[in-house]
């Protein structure tokens, strides 16, 4: 945890070093991929993180992980959809924690997770959330068929079309108005003191912290908010709004929520 490692090579070692390794915690390392075809880390003068040590050859990301049901991947520099996928093809992976990537910078929570879910029909339990029911996963696969079926055929994934063998071709969803709503009512808590305000989706989180200095009596700098959407809070929790330039819509907030304010 917190260790230096970038390359997944360098992580199989542990794989071989331990054959019946179940639980792997890798949260807080700068891992750019799992993607074993390409791991040399010429940081340092060109030399890779292991020229002391022999070669080791590995035909896949998970073939030294076979009996690893939890993994823990928060805080990773992955940025592609392409090691989610991966992940998916490890044979016990059960259990998987995977937040806090730059590859998930553009999509709410809620749209993180049914990617997530849709893409890894092998995970249970999903960033130490409820048990994945046969309901969500349903919908999540269904949202993913419908998140990539008007994008060109390059452009989606294999699993795309694993899901419309299941699925079938879906039809677009019509009359359904997806734009955020401009003002939504929103529950504000700090310490003891609740309010209950409308606010603009449309504003950035620097411009409601600058709303909110009154009432928390807590200045900008160090202030923190953390979002809970009433549907998810219990499987996914809070999650901090740490971008100031983000427009509120982003977070997809809904009226009855809740933004709960915090000092650093």
């Amino acid at each position: 945890m917190g260790n230096p490692v970038t390359t997944w090579a360098e992580v199989c070692k542990l794989g071989l070093a331990f054959p019946e390794l179940e639980s792997l915690v890798l949260a807080d390392c700068p891992l750019h991929s799992l993607d074993i075809s390409s791991d040399r880390d010429t940081s340092l003068g060109g030399r890779t993180e292991s020229e002391s040590e022999p070669s080791q050859t590995f035909t896949s990301p998970h073939c030294c992980f076979t009996h690893v049901h939890f993994l823990n991947i928060n805080n990773s520099l992955l940025t592609s959809w392409d090691d989610v996928e991966r992940l998916g093809r490890f044979p016990a992976l059960r259990q998987l924690r995977l937040q806090g990537c730059p590859l998930f910078e553009d999509f709410t929570e809620h749209e993180r997770r049914q990617l997530l879910i849709a893409r890894l029909p092998n995970i249970e339990m999903l960033n130490g959330g409820m048990f994945i029911g046969y309901e969500e996963r349903e919908d999540a696969e269904r949202a993913f068929i419908r998140h990539y079926m008007d994008k060109p055929e390059s452009e989606r994934p294999e699993r795309y079309n694993e899901l419309v063998g299941i699925h079938g071709e879906l039809q677009p969803l019509v009359n359904v108005d997806l734009s955020p709503k401009k003002k939504v009512r929103v529950m504000f808590t700090c310490g003891e003191m609740t309010d209950i305000r409308c606010i603009s989706v449309y504003q950035t989180v620097h411009e409601l912290k600058q709303k909110l200095e009154p009432f928390s009596r807590i200045s900008v700098s160090k202030m923190r908010l953390f979002y809970m959407d009433q549907d998810l809070k219990v499987v996914v929790g809070a999650q901090e709004m740490r971008y100031p330039t983000r427009k509120l819509y982003r977070y997809n907030i809904s009226t009855g929520d809740e933004i709960v304010i915090e000092s650093k």
